[in-house]
């Protein structure tokens, strides 16, 4: 039976020291934004770089993520560029604590929407889909669905 109060005893004393002894910690301060770049097939963009007002920033992380400091609440043009991709710009004010989401389509994207939208006889949206892949990467390939795109638009 003496155990037993021992023991609640001590628990008793454990968890009274425990308290007494956690000190607060002070509210941590977010000073940051956060940077997030996927494609139009929701995966994560890695090594995009980008700028902050034409001065680079670093390149996302495997994750399509990046975080810089936030010292100002002024306008600034972020840009995202990756080869192989569309670039992307953003004119903002920036605030810590802000998050900013970045769609990259790539011209593998584009040239695959555009022979999934001429299989389906949408020609005027095959069209623009090729002319995007083409802005991005002028290919022979692409070119010539290009042309069978025209091509089947006339008939």
């Amino acid at each position: 039976m003496q155990n037993k109060k021992l023991n609640s005893v001590m628990i008793i004393l454990s968890v009274m020291v425990s308290f007494i002894s956690c000190k607060t910690l002070p509210e941590k301060k977010i000073d940051s934004a956060y940077i997030m770049v996927y494609d139009y097939e929701n995966s994560e963009v890695m090594n995009v770089a980008l700028y902050l007002d034409d001065n680079e920033l670093g390149k996302t992380d495997i994750y399509g993520r990046f975080t810089f400091p936030v010292d100002d609440e002024k306008v600034h043009v972020i840009k995202a560029v990756k080869e192989g991709y569309e670039k992307v710009e953003q004119e903002m004010i920036l605030k810590p604590g802000i998050l900013i989401y970045f769609k990259l389509g790539s011209g593998k994207y584009y040239a695959k929407e555009a022979e999934k939208l001429l299989d389906e006889n949408k020609y005027g949206k095959a069209l623009s889909m090729i002319n995007n892949a083409l802005k991005i990467e002028e290919r022979k390939d692409w070119k010539y669905l290009k042309e069978v795109i025209i091509k089947r638009m006339e008939k």
